[in-house]
């Protein structure tokens, strides 16, 4: 770095974050899907010729080291060195470092003058991926079950795609492969944009200023990252959260961990977590090291550039056989629940060494909720993630209806829904009053969202969490609502648990509650002002704000 003109890093650096966003605005243009498309559960990068990360396109945290994780089993099967300029690489296998059957890896080599220089990559939520159920697989006891497994594998892009063998396996083993095969291409088309204006990039510069600058760009986010984690008070510190059972009275798995905080450096250990379970939360090393990642990449703030630099000051331990580092072939299909979850206890444990520095608790789960329909003519189907509130700060509230820590999915428009489905209509899309924990700062709202259903043999597949825990508050804060999904058929209400699989017919009504986050501080303590503001715009009861809050009476009755 101390060789590299200023003037060029910082120009050359830029463009790196440019390439990997341009290519993120090409896989949203260019896909199919609606949880693509609407939802934004994708993410491109830029990697060195080592295949480590540069720049990654501000898209999904969880996805953090997601393809540069999954480059040692590459390593072990193929010599890079003899890559070819028309090779890649593509995997979605959650056994060798990937994250879910559903989240497609793909990996492009970028060469200049002959010589291997780069890679760009990106990793894609694909609708289905095949299996047992159309959507998401919540009976599945094993990952064979939950749909098509990519091993790590080297592919010939002329050969083996289009009507080669490669694409023609997976149009053959999902229901809608129209649809997945435009998202793959998608992806694909990203990636190779990357390359070109990676390659014009080099060739303006040079490799080895290239080089250089990305070596300098990732030596720099470890010197951010490190100063982060120097200013937190050294220590040992221990939390837990637990995740629902598989019913709704079924004992509640426990994630452990425990932080250590010496100096410019941390371990995050869940040895102590429970062992890996029979239902598909469970979740592969990989997403686990991404949970982490994410929140101290968090901590340190949108100022430090997502690569390979902040992953090196934090060790991870796991215990083979847990929740966070399963045995094959345990399903893994919502192993976000179990990220959460890992996130949570990491952040609930540094908050207990600098409270100042993090929120509560939010709604942290992906409410995941898939319908599909079988007819004549094929599959109809589409899925959504389901927003929850934001945990309460020490100087603010918490934010509602958006993506928790470890995402940054978007809400799928009501419309959106409706005009690409004739099965489903959204009957009501609401704030739920008093589901923010109350505090100084008031945790922030969940929501409802209410599907009619229009057509018979309709089917829901959820992953969800929360419906037994809710989200903790902080410093006195009190926590958040819980989730709760409830199928209306005839008059009568039935409750499901977060991982189902449930059969509709027309003329059912299904109610989703999305938990609000934790609150901040003693409710006591809030703003006056802020109180009755909270009552006139219906985001708390007259009960709360008495009761809860202490609003006056009077001021209860001016309201």
């Amino acid at each position: 770095m101390s060789n590299i003109d200023p003037a060029d890093f910082n120009v050359i650096t830029s463009a790196f974050k440019s390439i990997a966003q341009e290519m993120s605005d090409i896989l949203l243009l260019s896909a199919y899907s609606s949880i693509v498309r609407e939802a934004k559960d994708c993410s491109t990068c830029v990697m060195d010729a080592q295949a480590r990360t540069v720049a990654q396109a501000e898209a999904i945290p969880m996805h953090m080291n997601s393809l540069a994780a999954a480059v040692p089993h590459i390593r072990a099967k193929y010599d890079l060195a003899a890559v070819r300029e028309t090779d890649a690489f593509v995997t979605n296998n959650p056994y060798e470092n990937g994250q879910h059957l559903n989240d497609i890896i793909f990996i492009l080599p970028v060469f200049h003058a002959g010589e291997l220089a780069a890679f760009t990559g990106s990793i894609c939520h694909h609708l289905e991926v095949g299996g047992a159920v159309a959507g998401s697989n919540a009976d599945a006891t094993e990952l064979f079950q939950e749909g098509l497994i990519l091993p790590t594998m080297r592919i010939d892009i002329d050969k083996d795609l289009g009507d080669g063998p490669v694409e023609q396996i997976i149009a053959a083993n999902v229901r809608l492969p129209e649809i997945v095969i435009g998202d793959f291409h998608a992806q694909i088309s990203a990636a190779m944009h990357g390359r070109d204006l990676l390659q014009e990039l080099f060739t303006r510069y040079g490799r080895e200023l290239a080089s250089d600058c990305m070596t300098g760009l990732q030596d720099y986010s470890e010197r951010m990252l490190r100063a982060t984690i120097a200013k937190l008070p050294d220590g040992e510190y221990f939390a837990e959260d637990r995740l629902d059972g598989r019913t709704l009275n079924s004992p509640q798995p426990v994630i452990r961990a425990r932080v250590v905080i010496k100096g410019d450096e941390a371990l995050a250990d869940f040895s102590a977590s429970d062992d890996q379970v029979s239902w598909p939360v469970n979740n592969p090393v990989a997403s686990t090291h991404s949970a982490v990642l994410t929140v101290f990449g968090q901590l340190a703030g949108a100022g430090v550039p997502t690569n390979d630099g902040i992953y090196r000051p934090i060790e991870v331990i796991t215990r083979k056989g847990s929740m966070l580092d399963p045995q094959h072939p345990a399903p893994v299909r919502g192993r976000m629940s179990a990220s959460y979850r890992a996130a949570s206890a990491v952040k609930r444990a540094l908050a207990e060494a600098a409270p100042e520095l993090f929120s509560a608790a939010g709604a942290d789960t992906t409410n995941t909720v898939t319908m599909s329909q079988r007819a004549a003519a094929g599959y109809q189907m589409f899925a959504e993630i389901i927003m929850g509130g934001n945990g309460a700060g020490s100087g603010n509230d918490g934010a509602e209806v958006v993506a928790q820590m470890l995402s940054n999915t978007g809400n799928t428009p009501v419309e959106a829904i409706e005009m690409d489905q004739d099965f489903v209509r959204i009957a009501e899309y609401a704030l739920i009053t008093d589901s923010g924990g109350a505090g100084r700062q008031r945790g922030g709202l969940g929501v409802r969202r209410t599907y009619d259903i229009l057509g018979d043999d309709v089917l829901i597949s959820t992953n969800s969490d929360r419906h037994n825990s809710t989200p903790w508050g902080l410093a006195s804060g009190h926590d958040g609502s819980f989730v709760s999904f409830t199928l209306v058929r005839d008059g009568e209400e039935i409750r499901y648990p977060g991982a189902s699989n449930i059969q509709c017919r027309r003329g059912d009504r299904f109610v989703i509650e999305i938990s609000g986050g934790g609150g901040y501080g003693d409710p006591k303590l809030r703003e006056r002002a802020a109180v009755r503001d909270d009552l006139a715009c219906g985001r708390i009861s007259q009960d709360a704000a008495k009761e809860t809050y202490g609003l006056e009476r009077t001021e209860i009755a001016a309201e």
